[in-house]
């Protein structure tokens, strides 16, 4: 689990998954546009519709994770809408984002009279891409885990596959499994919030952060006084002194936003445990780190390992049926063929989603009505439709000017 890759200078994060998703979609756009010019498709429409893509998906992903977590998640926040725009948390689902992509690209393809059966076959091999580089990402965020993987009749907990995994401390998977009580947490990383009855693990964000950012607003007030203190022993002027005093208020402000910061708060009580250690001294931060180091998942599942090789698995079979099919639009029918059994399937042995669903998950749900979507188009188009979309126009290259 590593859900920041790397972080800019101003100490902005750039997250894997955001990394992952970023790479899947130029590549995906850039060999759709490669296979749309292939069967004289416009690449600037395949261009345009990379776009859509993006911000329909973006759009409906969220949208689909706020409907399906709202009670959980949001209903009780204090400004729940705000909270519903702070995708800086986390919270889509790639199905909510398919939708939402799906409908923005047909209103565009219908509104320009394009074929809609040929630039949906151009692009379904590429949505399975970018769900194979999404999934790697989740897979690093620690988001949408399998069920727990251990060995029958071991004497001590191991894993039942060489591939099962162990997130770390205060990963989702570590989380929901403390709070079905499959694991442990040392008292020392347990705290009790206001109105809150159940102890909660110390965020591990806290615990992991660098010392130069945890003292760094502490630090920088120092300095600022100091320079202060000086420059007023001295006598010096007010040209001088103004932005000296300028400087302190600003790490005033700093330490102020830092002491809000729950997570750091949490820290700050938990270090005031007696240290195993040394029981006469307090609680270091190393000394937390080696116990959350301890305090991991049991073995499960790599669902998002085993999805994404399905992505690229199905791009594979997509993108060899885009060369050798007969008629427009089956590229596309066979992806709402082929996703759906894949999805259902992961759904059973994944244990992030409530079946809430008619006794299935919602993303269950919802693959079964995109299987039978991908069945009836089938069926559609071999009996109903004729083999070319008569809006399949050959595109023709502006000719240039300066050659003439």
């Amino acid at each position: 689990m590593h859900p920041t890759l790397f972080t800019l200078p101003g100490g902005i994060p750039i997250t894997t998954y955001g990394f992952c998703m970023m790479v899947g979609f130029l590549l995906a756009v850039w060999l759709a546009m490669k296979r749309g010019m292939r069967v004289k498709a416009d690449p600037d429409v395949v261009l345009n519709l990379g776009f859509f893509c993006l911000v329909g998906g973006v759009i409906g992903a969220r949208l689909f994770y706020v409907a399906h977590y709202w009670r959980a998640q949001f209903a009780d926040r204090g400004n729940p809408w705000l909270a519903v725009l702070n995708f800086r948390e986390g919270g889509m689902e790639f199905l909510g984002g398919f939708i939402g992509a799906a409908v923005i690209i047909v209103a565009y393809l219908v509104s320009t009279k394009r074929s809609l059966r040929l630039y949906l076959d151009i692009l379904a091999p590429s949505v399975a891409l970018g769900l194979a580089f999404g999934r790697i990402g989740c897979f690093f965020n620690g988001c949408c885990f399998g069920g727990v993987c251990l060995a029958e009749n071991a004497p001590e907990p191991a894993p039942r596959y060489v591939w099962a995994v162990e997130f770390p401390y205060d990963s989702a998977a570590q989380r929901r499994q403390w709070e079905e009580r499959r694991v442990t947490v040392p008292a020392e990383l347990l705290f009790t919030a206001k109105d809150v009855v159940q102890p909660m693990p110390v965020p591990r964000d806290a615990i992991i952060m660098s010392p130069e950012r945890r003292e760094g607003p502490a630090r920088n007030l120092r300095k600022a006084q100091e320079a202060l203190r000086k420059a007023k022993a001295r006598n010096a002027d007010q040209e001088e002194v103004k932005p000296l005093e300028r400087r302190v208020a600003v790490a005033k402000k700093g330490l102020e936003d830092q002491v809000k910061n729950s997570s750091l708060v949490t820290l700050y009580r938990a270090q005031q445990y007696p240290s195993r250690v040394v029981p006469s001294r307090k609680t270091s931060v190393s000394e937390l780190e080696d116990l959350a180091a301890q305090a991991h998942s049991l073995p499960v599942h790599p669902t998002q390992l085993y999805s994404s090789m399905n992505g690229f698995l199905m791009y594979g079979v997509l993108v060899a049926l885009f060369y050798v099919r007969k008629r427009h639009g089956v590229v596309m029918a066979a992806f709402f063929v082929l996703y759906p059994v894949a999805r259902f399937l992961l759904e059973g042995i994944r244990t992030d989603n409530p079946h809430d669903a008619a006794g299935l998950t919602a993303s269950q749900f919802i693959s079964v009505v995109l299987f039978t979507i991908g069945v009836v188009s089938l069926i559609v188009l071999y009996k109903f439709m004729p083999e070319r979309s008569r809006y399949a126009v050959a595109w023709v290259p502006p000719k240039d000017e300066k050659s003439e």
